[in-house]
């Protein structure tokens, strides 16, 4: 499935369409939620299709991407939001966090230039870190502090907008770790 049907943009007409488990490419072990699980415990799989209709709402695709779970389905994204024109990356960071700022920084900045998403230059950077501190205000509260945290940020690029998704765990004791998440828009 190519982003522009994930999108709604292209049809498979084919009369045999793939199932989910076909389309994503399974090379890597833990791309498929069957491959980490423990005997007798379930697994859920899902396939949606989100139709984006303005440059501007570049947000979903990025929080997809951070959402995804193994390399087979990242990579599959990534090539599907590039076959549609845009740009992205995925980068994990995980600690304590208090330690976060600077490691979350280093992180997005770090894989939207290894990444081409962002060049170095006032404007395109300002937008991104915009993005990464809405972003992240939206994952975590100031106090959070002393919370063991485990992220994967999804970036997503187009001509005019860049999208900073945050995706993971949170947790004051291993027991009681929950998901959040958190996006920021930023017009470039």
């Amino acid at each position: 499935m190519r982003l522009r049907e994930l999108l709604g943009t292209e049809k498979d007409t084919g009369p045999e369409q793939a199932s989910p488990r076909e389309r994503i490419p399974s090379d890597t072990p833990g791309d498929h939620p069957e491959a980490d699980k423990a005997p007798g415990q379930k697994a859920m799989e899902l396939s949606v299709v989100i139709t984006l209709s303005d440059d501007s709402q570049i947000g979903r695709s990025a929080l997809i991407l951070a959402s995804t779970t193994g390399s087979g389905e990242e990579r599959v994204l990534k090539e599907q939001i590039a076959d549609f024109g845009w740009k992205a990356v995925a980068t994990e960071v995980g600690g304590l966090a208090g330690d976060l700022p600077q490691k979350i920084t280093r992180a997005v900045v770090g894989a939207a230039l290894n990444g081409e998403i962002v060049r170095k230059n006032s404007n395109e950077m300002h937008a991104l870190m915009h993005a990464a501190f809405e972003a992240m205000n939206g994952f975590i509260s100031v106090g959070m502090l002393e919370a063991s945290i485990g992220v994967k940020i999804g970036i997503v690029r187009n001509r005019h907008w860049v999208a900073v998704a945050v995706v993971g765990d949170t947790a004051y004791h291993a027991v009681a770790h929950h998901e959040r998440c958190g996006l920021g828009v930023m017009h470039i």
